[in-house]
């Protein structure tokens, strides 16, 4: 069994526990058959919370690093005007923003 774990360590497939060493999102695990150590990131996010328009922003419970995201309110697809390879376009009903396609043939 330990032939086959250092064959594992040796094609990168390292074994052993993530631990958060300190109170940084950084999560440390050093590999129990060979001893190598490795580092990797990874965040607690909470939940998304208005911010404002349709922005939407999460916190992470741990380091406080902030993430956002757009979530918009579309409206109807509309032809942007009335020529024969208009394109559509649609709006956002709470920020204005708006969206269009390439042309299309119709």
């Amino acid at each position: 069994m330990d032939v086959l774990r250092r064959i594992l360590c040796a094609m990168g497939r390292h074994s052993g526990e993530w631990s958060h060493p300190g109170s940084r999102c950084e999560m440390v695990r050093v590999c129990a058959v060979c001893g190598k150590t490795e580092e990797r990131g990874r965040h607690d996010w909470g939940a998304f919370a208005p911010a404002g328009g349709c922005d939407r922003v999460r916190h992470c419970l741990r380091c406080g690093a902030t993430d956002s995201w757009p979530e918009h309110d579309w409206g109807p697809w509309l032809y942007a005007n009335t020529e024969f390879n208009a394109p559509q376009v649609r709006t956002c009903r709470r920020c204005q923003i708006s969206e269009r396609t390439t042309p299309t043939y119709r």
